[in-house]
Parts: C-alpha cells; structure tokens; sequence
C-alpha cells in the first residue's frame, strides 16, 4: 500500500467517526455533551436554543440580531458581536446549528443568545412570525445579502424594516435593489470598497500572540479557481534543501489536496479539510504564517481587490500571523514588509525560505506591527458602525 493509499484510509476513517458524531448530535442529550466539550468552561454561559424560541420570549431593549442564512460565514458572527458589545448593545445571534463553535473563544458569551435552524425552510414555514419578532430589534444585521436570496428576505420582511443593515461579501450585488441603502450607511463590507462602510469582523476572541515554533507551520485554506503549481513548485525546492517545516491545510473547498503533491512531500502536509470551527482555530493558533496563495495570473483575482475580500485576511488580523501574501494584493489588505512577507511572481521560494529562517524576535516584530494594523482597522469599523447607528 502505498503512502497516499495510507493517508486515503485515515481519511475515511476521520470522516466516518466525523459523521458518527454528527449523528449523535440529534440525540438532545448527547448533543449537550458534545457542547461542553467544545466550549468547555464557557459552555454554561452560552445559550443556546432553537430559533423558534424567538417567537416564545420578549426582546430586551438595546438588542441586535445577528441573521446568517446560510451554513457559512459563521467565522464574521463572533466579530459583529464583540463590535455591539462593545458599543452596549445585548445580541441575538440566529444561525444554522454548525456555527456554534465559531464562539468557542469569545469570552463574552454570557452576553449573546444564540438560536439555530437544522434547515432554512424552517425558517421559511414561520416567516409571518419572524417579520413580526424582527420589528422589535433596534436593528436587524443580515450578515450575508446574496442576490439569489432575494425573495426570502422580502418574505421574511426584511426589505420591510426601517433598521436593517446587509452586508455584502461581493458588492458586486449591491446593484440588484439595495443601492439605496448606501445613502444610509445601511450597506456594509468587510474590505475598503468603493461602495458601502469597511466594518471587518476579525474578532475571534482574547488570543495570545504565541512565538515562532521551532518547526516552521504554514496555514493555507483551500480555494477554488486558484493555480497552486506556482506554490507546489517552491514548497518541492524547500524540501530538496531538507528545510523543517509544515504546511495545513483547510477550507471547505477540497480544490488543493494530497493528489496535487508528490509522495516525497506528504511528511510535510495536513490536509484539514471541511473542520469545524474550532478545529479550524485551532490549527491557525499552533500555525506561524498563512499563506494567502491568490496570483495576479490566477482566474478572478482582481476580485480580490475590488469588489470582495479573502476570507484569510480576517484569519491574519484576529489572530496576528503574518501573512505571506502576493505583492499585486498586499497593499489593499493594509500589509507590507513590517508586517508581513511580500512576494512576487518569481521569489516566492525566497519569501518562504525567510519565513522559516527567521528568528523569534524579527517575527515578533512582524507580529506587533500587524497588531498596530488590527488595531486601525478595528477603530474604523467601529466609527462606521456609529454613522449607521447616527443615521
């Protein structure tokens, strides 16, 4: 059996006792348990209940809710919550029920409520009672506007209501009926667009900058319409010069996998992919860079300077790593060579090999510059945040 073979098994084998827990969590009380553990001494502070308890309990004055649709972009919940909070409002988080534990480090938790679906339809049959309980929030944060959800958000009542905010993650979709929001300031976006208030939700929770590893860690997610045979090409060089290092990898897409490297690097390679929130978190905090493999040449890439945001940059300023970015993107992330490694289309090799050379206390210069940025942008959105709340 040959290495992958071996690494395929251990897959499956993860995967089947994945599915065996998420089985279990339909059994209300092993599903409490399962709660505990991951949220461990916060667990009893945190409520959770279903979404259905909304229409079962009275809205305290000075209350948001927080209403992500989809079974994604939990990681923005806990930043728009800490940004709230920190303004005196109370929160009410609705969320499809795998998003928990995108809060198992916010230690504010005793101040949000949080309330699940299994399935937005149950949503949908109990829309004449949610267009009524969302009146009595002093606002409404549609954490994700898709254009082709349109139709429930009017069934919802969503377009409705004078005290709705929509953020866009493309503002490309701005166009389709919600212009008139941006006079407002009821359009919000995570990057500083053309268009709509840059309010970033890269609060994950109180972490602790961790010093340099004495083995190198690299975190990368995984993306679609990416060419990682640039970065194959160099991560093949570092191994050849027998250099210690680790490269994780997560994300929900699967795009770059084990098949895409030789057997000769599989040693220096953790595929992660499709983790849970905590796991995720996990995997960032023991890392040292994230690598943000986006390349001018790449298939959408000024995307990602226009119009929407990688989702890895929140990863890079909530939990101060630096990151190892693209020269054509770095400048609009607010990142250069104080606080990050800046490569071009020829010596990304080069930026790599630093980053494993570099001592403890020039990555701990790195990390502190990237902390004064955090702190920037951290400041701005919360100055945005007030010209909504103004107006």
């Amino acid at each position: 059996m040959t290495e992958k073979s071996k690494y395929k098994v251990r897959q499956i084998i993860i995967i089947f006792l994945l599915l065996f827990c998420y089985l279990l969590c339909f059994n209300k009380q092993n599903y409490s348990i399962l709660l505990s553990k991951l949220f461990s001494n916060n667990f009893h502070h945190l409520q959770v209940k279903p979404f259905y308890e909304l229409f079962n309990s009275s809205i305290n004055k000075k209350t948001i809710l927080i209403f992500e649709p989809n079974a994604y972009h939990h990681e923005c919940s806990p930043g728009y919550s800490e940004y709230f909070i920190s303004l005196g409002y109370n929160v009410d988080v609705l969320m499809h029920l795998s998003g928990i534990d995108s809060f198992c480090l916010f230690p504010n938790i005793e101040k949000i409520r949080i309330l699940t679906f299994k399935k937005l339809s149950e949503i949908k049959k109990n829309a004449k009672y949610f267009s009524v309980i969302i009146k009595k929030y002093d606002f409404v944060l549609l954490q994700t506007t898709d254009r082709s959800k349109k139709k429930l958000y009017i069934k919802l009542g969503l377009l409705k209501i004078t005290n709705i905010i929509f953020v866009f993650h493309n503002i490309r979709f701005i166009k389709f009926g919600y212009s008139k929001y941006l006079k407002k300031n009821r359009i919000w976006t995570l990057g500083n667009f053309s268009k709509g208030l840059r309010i970033n939700p890269h609060y994950f929770g109180d972490i602790r900058i961790k010093d340099k590893n004495y083995k190198t860690k690299f975190f990368m997610t995984s993306t679609l319409e990416r060419n990682y045979k640039y970065f194959i090409e160099c991560v093949e060089r570092l191994k050849e010069e027998n250099f210690n290092f680790e490269i994780i990898v997560t994300g929900r897409s699967t795009a770059f996998n084990i098949e895409m490297i030789s057997d000769n690097l599989i040693d220096n390679f953790i595929f992660k992919h499709k983790v849970s929130y905590s796991e995720l978190y996990k995997a960032i905090y023991i890392s040292d860079y994230i690598i943000i493999p986006i390349i001018p040449s790449d298939k959408y890439a000024n995307e990602y300077k226009t119009i929407k945001v990688s989702g890895s940059i929140q990863l890079v300023y909530g939990f101060l790593k630096p990151a190892l970015i693209h020269q054509e993107f770095s400048k609009f992330y607010n990142l250069d060579h104080k606080n990050s490694l800046i490569y071009n289309d020829s010596n990304l090799y080069e930026i790599m090999r630093k980053a494993i050379l570099l001592n403890k206390m020039s990555y701990k210069k790195l990390q502190n510059n990237l902390h004064l940025i955090e702190k920037e942008i951290y400041k701005s959105s919360i100055n945005n945040i007030k010209r909504t709340l103004k107006k």
